[in-house]
């Protein structure tokens, strides 16, 4: 049976192709996701400055916030220093030969360094030697050894990697979906259109078992062949890839690409085992097939859908409801795409997976403008949907699933962006900027504040930091925005109002709470909370206000000078100013100028300033989605042209038939092109209403509108091309499938 499938192989080579390359991309784009995730979760930054040293003790950057998830902690923002002092305590251990101190962020606190170089002595054990020091440590530090050590010279290699990991974590997941998918269509084509020697090899007497033997070695050697050639190509996508992001500083440079076996095995073994289960999925009815029933039945439609088949496109499709309900019942502002995003996958593949029974309707609708527009030729091309409605729907899947991904991702994207955008500006209410290069004047806002026509003034500084004292869990267990701010200011500078206690308080170990989460908290003005700081550090705060906010807005406010001592520069570098009713704030800018003139390293610019500096941000950040699309779509892209040339190469004999009995050219191919428009605008408008189950719901909860946001040149873009390419990828073939003789053609295997 093994040499039956390897001359099957080499003599249909043509038919195998298209399976081919389907295992292929599938594999390659799978290999380039587990790298990402390998290199994330390796964090390997070959050290420079600490080139030298053995191991190097620095600041534990990971936290395990109270409702996030354990096996990812959240990643600190601020530089984490450790006591100097553990310089003296490490030179003192058994194997340890010198110690060196280093500063890499800024001026750190008194008695505090960012990390402590360790060399050890010639001989010593370095495994040893580490855990001696990791017993005289805290939570708050560690030690690093190997390609580990960079990251106390990159403190945001961390948390950058740990993006990557989830980002490759949902794209991999993604990616597997869409690949399984491909491979197992493209592989149910191919033996679908072999069914006739399939039933062949019945009727002279193989059996059931003989029959799946047969397409499972088929396929097993095929996808071991395409899977092995993919590991050079995957490992190139996913260094492409991971340099695209480090270039846009979603990934930190100095991190080193890692792609090794575990994720090339994986890759290979997912592609493998999804080549086999749609082999044998599709090689079930030809090998169960009665044998006096084979030849008969060879060239006839088949039921319109298996059961198994039915049953998981449905349940994707509840899946896609659930998700969809999830993500406008529970989850809010920017967590929204962690489950609108699945939900589009779900939904077009489950769309795809009903393409046989919507190919039928899609038929019935177009038939009538198809035959008024197509003449004779339109009515032929009609006849061959119905009377092939597995060919159709075997070649409108990938068109649906191209259409749906693409547009209900990029879409997905440009509304969440909107929406976050909106929220970003509702929280902005200063009308002036000063930006100083380094520390500011502490009596600075008090000359502004003097200003004629300022409403407020105050220092703006930012970080994140968690409240472990009473037991808290903030959103995704990410941490809480804070915010530092002056106490005179904070009212006009700030989006709240406030409800009990004074701002005036904001002074020293204070923090001000939105009033619906101090009552979760149960606490209210003059109680104490303990707060965990953007350095790892923690102090007692007391409530010295309640405010009411906005919808998501997720901050606590504390006086400026206590929030700048725990962050990584140590101080304030923003004012921000807002401007009474009465003023203009052109003319408020105006008058600040005039007031700093003269004075080096300050400017003033307007709100714009950080509207410009939210938008970079949001552009990088988005950037890895579209990333994401990009390689989805463009491995659903491949299939499409991979579907419809196999599909229409293989009607080569029934071509050649068709001039035989009268027909030119030129009406084959007509023919071909009225057949590919019925795949492309069938596969067009099935794709656009998985994308718009989704995005309706979100963009009615984000915007208030029916209609997502973004340009409408994304939709006619996306549409665009996939048309062009179910045209192309069908023509093209035709064209040289009706080259030769008609009666040549009339001989050619199916």
């Amino acid at each position: 049976m093994l040499r039956l499938a390897l001359r099957t192989l080499r003599f249909r080579m043509g038919t195998f192709v298209a399976a081919f390359l389907a295992m292929f991309f599938a594999a390659a784009i799978v290999m380039a996701c587990g790298g990402l995730i390998e290199t994330g979760i390796r964090t390997a930054v070959p050290p420079q400055q600490l080139a030298s040293a053995d191991i190097v003790v620095a600041g534990n950057q990971e936290y395990d916030a109270r409702g996030g998830d354990p096996d990812e902690p959240a990643i600190l923002p601020e530089r984490v220093r450790i006591d100097a002092g553990l310089e003296d305590t490490i030179s003192d251990l058994p194997g340890v030969q010198e110690t060196t101190t280093y500063v890499f962020d800024g001026d750190p606190p008194a008695g505090t360094v960012d990390a402590i170089g360790v060399v050890t002595e010639p001989g010593a054990d370095v495994g040893e030697v580490r855990e001696r020091i990791d017993a005289d440590l805290d939570g708050t530090t560690t030690t690093l050894v190997g390609d580990q050590r960079g990251q106390a010279e990159l403190r945001e290699a961390k948390g950058t990697s740990v993006n990557i990991v989830a980002l490759a974590g949902v794209f991999t997941a993604f990616a597997i979906m869409v690949s399984v998918f491909g491979v197992a269509s493209m592989l149910a084509l191919s033996i679908t259109q072999r069914q006739q020697e399939l039933a062949l090899l019945r009727a002279i007497g193989s059996t059931p078992r003989q029959v799946r033997r047969l397409i499972l070695r088929e396929t097993l050697a095929l996808s071991l062949v395409a899977t092995a050639l993919a590991i050079a190509p995957g490992r190139f996508l996913g260094e492409f890839v991971f340099d695209q992001l480090a270039d846009r500083g979603i990934a930190t440079e100095g991190v080193a690409f890692h792609q090794g076996w575990i994720p090339t095995v994986a890759a290979m073994g997912i592609a493998v085992i999804a080549a086999l289960a749609g082999a044998l999925g599709a090689g079930r009815r030809a090998a169960r097939i009665k044998p006096t029933q084979a030849l008969a039945e060879a060239s006839l439609e088949g039921r319109l859908i298996g059961g198994w088949r039915a049953f998981i496109a449905l349940l994707l499709i509840g899946g896609g409801v659930a998700l969809t309900f999830v993500s406008i019942a529970v989850m809010s502002g920017p967590l929204t795409p962690a489950t609108a995003a699945p939900a589009v996958i779900v939904f077009a593949i489950g769309f795809a997976l009903l393409a046989p029974v919507l190919a039928k309707v899609m038929t019935f609708v177009l038939q009538w403008p198809v035959r008024a527009l197509g003449g004779v030729t339109g009515q032929l091309a009609v006849l061959n949907a119905r009377g092939r409605t597995g060919r159709m729907a075997a070649v409108m899947a990938p068109v649906v699933l191209l259409t749906g991904v693409a547009t209900g991702m990029l879409y997905l994207q440009t509304t969440n962006d909107d929406a976050d955008r909106q929220i970003f500006a509702d929280s902005l209410i200063a009308d002036a900027v000063v930006t100083a290069e380094d520390g500011l004047d502490p009596d600075l806002v008090e000359r502004i504040d003097e200003l004629p026509g300022v409403a407020g003034a105050s220092e703006y500084v930012s970080s994140t930091g968690f409240i472990e004292n009473p037991d808290d869990s903030s959103p995704a267990g990410e941490g809480w925005n804070l915010q530092g701010v002056t106490a005179g200011g904070a009212d006009a500078t700030t989006p709240v109002d406030v409800t009990a206690g004074d701002f005036a308080d904001l002074r020293g170990d204070t923090v001000a709470l939105e009033d619906q989460h101090a009552g979760r908290l149960g606490v209210d003005v003059g109680d104490t909370i303990s707060l965990r700081m953007g350095d790892n550090t923690t102090i007692d705060a007391q409530v010295a206000a309640l405010f009411s906010a906005p919808d998501d807005y997720d901050t606590l406010l504390l006086p400026t000078e206590t929030l700048a001592a725990h962050t990584t520069d140590g101080f304030a570098t923003r004012i921000l100013v807002t401007a009474d009713a009465d003023t203009d704030p052109g003319a408020l800018r105006a008058d600040l100028t005039d007031l700093l003139a003269g004075q080096d390293g300050l400017t003033v610019s307007g709100r714009d300033v950080l509207f410009s500096e939210y938008d970079e941000q949001r552009t990088t950040a988005t950037f890895a989605i579209y990333i994401m699309v990009i390689m989805i779509a463009g491995y659903a892209a491949i299939t499409v042209i991979n579907t419809l040339a196999s599909s229409t190469t293989a009607r080569r004999r029934e071509f050649g038939l068709q001039r035989l009995a009268g027909s030119t050219r030129g009406q084959v191919l007509r023919m071909v092109g009225i057949e590919g428009a019925i795949v492309a605008v069938s596969g067009v408008a099935l794709g656009t209403m998985a994308s718009i189950a989704i995005l309706v719901p979100v963009s009615l909860k984000r915007l208030d509108s029916v209609l997502p946001s973004g340009s409408p040149f994304i939709y006619a873009a996306t549409a665009g091309l996939a048309v062009l390419l179910t045209l192309g990828a069908t023509l093209l073939p035709a064209w040289r499938a009706t080259r030769g003789r008609p009666a040549e053609s009339a001989l050619a295997i199916e």
